[in-house]
């Protein structure tokens, strides 16, 4: 028999499945036997990214349950076997297990690919979905709606429908992540660990548990960022809101910047602090122009003084970091690529000057800067750090001159 359809239009299967199949024994207790064989069978449910394709297996009716004698399919570009057995009498009873290996699952432009160990147990008036999924590959697209996880801890939808087939489904599954589990696009690099544990019902779940950055760092408006903590904490059994503490600090100019991310998902909290001391406006000024408001003042006056619009500049400045420095970085593989059509330098002559920052290792960065008029005006940067906290600063600045500075972070509570 062609199975093309279903009566359920939030399903979709197609393939081919036979039966053979035989009842005897008395009316008030009927017995089956046969089976059941599945050939390439291909299905779908409306709102759960993964579907089952290429269903080949038997199913052997055995007296009072149908067993599950061999059954594969593929799921996410991964492998899926079931085995366990429905039982129909005297009530129907599910007994099923499900194994994955190298199963990836795209939700919201997240990707994490898995290994999987589930067991279904129980009756259909209450059932167990038990087991362990462990993670072994973490994505972040570019197309990511971090807005779709942040409405679900910051509204409290309506209850689920206690008679919903969903919400008779209890979970009780823990989900960890490989020894050290790396992540990495054109953003970000992060290294860290997963270990939570899914409660509550398929209609409602709960995440309890935590989610461990251990190092990272991050390129965002040509300012790379380094982290230097990054926890998140579920602790809500009612709802998914986790609580966020994540600090992560940038270098510019002369100046240590430290921006932390702390409280919950609903309620998160943006915090700056800098290393000489600095008021707030200055932070921003200094992340966003590279500048505090006294430096901006002076550079501004020097740019007149040079028959410079500073205004044009800064618009023109944008412009060029918005297309070329992205076209340059994915030509010539750097870091980031900084273009300032008029940088004022410590001589007081105008002139474009371009930056290019590299991650050569996980403990060396190198900073090269020069003007495009002259050769002579070039600024050649490494840092080299030793722990999270102490750092090598070799520098030649514009004028020739040489300094080697040890910076040692150091935090009072």
């Amino acid at each position: 028999m062609a199975l093309l359809h279903t009566l359920d239009p939030d399903v979709i299967a197609s393939g081919s499945v036979q039966f053979t199949v035989a009842a005897g024994g008395l009316v008030k207790n009927p017995t089956l036997s046969g089976n059941v064989r599945l050939e390439h069978v291909n299905m779908a449910l409306d709102g759960v990214p993964n579907g089952l394709s290429d269903l080949n297996g038997t199913l052997v009716f055995t007296e009072d349950r149908l067993q599950v004698q061999n059954l594969t399919g593929k799921t996410g570009g991964g492998e899926l076997k079931f085995g366990g057995a429905l039982r129909f009498r005297n009530g129907f009873y599910v007994d099923l297990t499900a194994t994955g290996d190298a199963v990836r699952v795209r939700l919201y432009g997240l990707s994490a690919t898995a290994n999987a160990n589930l067991k279904l147990q129980g009756a259909a008036s209450s059932m167990l979905l038990s087991g362990s999924i462990l993670i072994t590959r973490f994505g972040i697209g570019p197309d990511v709606d971090f807005a779709a996880f942040a409405g679900s801890g910051s509204t409290i939808s309506a209850p689920p429908d206690p008679d919903a087939p969903s919400n008779k489904v209890r979970l009780d599954v823990h989900v960890t992540s490989s020894p050290q589990l790396d992540f990495q696009n054109s953003y970000a690099k992060l290294a860290g660990s997963v270990d939570l544990n899914i409660r509550g019902t398929a209609a409602a779940p709960s995440i309890l548990g935590k989610i461990q950055i251990t190092d990272g760092s991050a390129t965002f408006a040509n300012t790379k960022y380094q982290l230097q903590r990054g926890d998140i904490y579920f602790t809500n059994p009612v709802r998914v809101d986790p609580t966020i503490d994540v600090d992560a600090m940038a270098q510019v100019e002369n100046y240590e910047i430290t921006v932390g991310l702390h409280g919950t998902a609903s309620n998160l909290k943006p915090t700056y602090r800098s290393e000489p001391p600095l008021s707030e406006a200055d932070v921003f000024a200094l992340l966003a122009l590279g500048r505090t408001q006294e430096e901006a003042q002076i550079y501004q006056e020097r740019q007149l003084a040079a028959g410079t619009d500073p205004t044009t500049s800064a618009l023109l400045g944008g412009a060029l970091n918005a297309t070329v420095s992205s076209r340059v970085e994915k030509l010539f593989g750097v870091g980031s690529v900084k273009i300032d059509p008029a940088f004022v330098g410590t001589l007081g002559n105008s002139s474009a000057r371009i930056t290019v920052q590299e991650q050569i290792s996980k403990q060396i960065t190198a900073v090269f800067a020069t003007n495009v008029n002259t050769s002579a005006q070039q600024l050649i940067q490494v840092q080299y750090d030793l722990t999270h906290n102490s750092s090598i600063v070799v520098t030649r600045d514009e004028s020739g001159v040489f300094s080697i500075v040890y910076k040692l972070r150091r935090r009072y509570r």
